[in-house]
């Protein structure tokens, strides 16, 4: 079968599907750039507020973009008690200790996840969900599409936000040197919080921009964070734009390595990938800059 014909449309699915990656990879790569914390947990909130997104739209016949007013705060609130209970306490402790809690985190919310909802797959409905538009050759989703610009957007919103506000020079100053940062005035524990609250509150916004064309499950949030921790380390652990840049080349990779295999290995070439650069070039592509 000639795949050639099918390639526009798989590069533009990689690109959509890789903007979504990048927001996620963002908000890890912020939690670990300025707290040096890696947080296995990170995608399992991702899932929660798919959850909320779900559950306003079978309980109240919420639409997802109309849930985003209450699934962001919500969120967002779960980072801050997060940080405030298990991360803060575990700042200044071994990084095994912290690798433990973490991933002790996301088995904890996955399982709580699994009791509530059980583990059937749901979707949720959109007005969104059915509209496709053509462009030349290729459908794309208009829920995509949405979700897509709104990701990039956020993404740039976030880099000018660390970069050209005193608020965000705190934030690059407490993750620099947490001691100099101290001596300057800057309240380092108060910027950690915020930080974390930032990366993890992105989630918050991009779980109802995905939810009506991606499925709902406990084991959705792993999915992701297995996928941004790769795009973590191919754009640079620590580096804010690389990781915007490796969340759509992985999403190419993915969309057009399903195309040549069938679907059935595209993943293994993805993790083919992560491995020769852990191998190879352990700092990624864009060691150079960071946050």
């Amino acid at each position: 079968m000639d795949m050639l014909p099918l390639l526009p449309q798989a590069v533009a699915d990689g690109l959509l599907m890789g903007s979504v990656y990048a927001i996620v990879s963002v908000g890890l790569t912020l939690t670990f750039g300025v707290l040096r914390i890696v947080n296995f947990a990170h995608g399992d909130f991702l899932a929660i507020g798919l959850y909320l997104t779900y559950l306003g739209a079978k309980l109240f016949g919420v639409d997802p973009y109309w849930s985003l007013v209450a699934v962001l705060p919500l969120v967002t609130l779960g980072a801050a008690f997060t940080y405030k209970t298990l991360i803060a306490p575990a700042m200044h402790a071994p990084e095994h200790n912290q690798i433990v809690v973490t991933l002790g985190l996301s088995l904890i919310l996955q399982n709580v996840m699994l009791v509530l909802f059980t583990a059937d797959v749901h979707t949720v409905p959109s007005v969104m969900s059915a509209r496709v538009v053509q462009v030349g050759g290729v459908f794309v989703q208009v829920a995509a599409i949405l979700a897509s610009v709104a990701s990039v957007v956020v993404c740039l919103a976030l880099y000018w936000f660390l970069h050209s506000t005193e608020t965000g020079r705190r934030i690059r100053a407490a993750a620099q040197d947490r001691d100099a940062a101290l001596m300057c005035g800057v309240d380092v524990d108060r910027m950690y919080l915020l930080a974390f609250c930032i990366g993890i509150g992105s989630l918050g916004l991009v779980a109802p921009l995905i939810a009506p064309f991606n499925y709902v499950s406990p084991g959705v949030g792993s999915s992701f964070t297995l996928t941004a921790f790769i795009v973590v380390v191919l754009g640079s652990m620590g580096n804010f734009m690389g990781a915007l840049a490796g969340g759509f080349i992985i999403g190419v990779v993915e969309a057009v390595g399903g195309l040549l295999t069938g679907g059935s290995i595209n993943f293994v070439i993805t993790y083919a990938i992560f491995i020769l650069f852990l191998l190879f070039k352990p700092e990624g592509m864009f060691a150079v800059r960071r946050l």
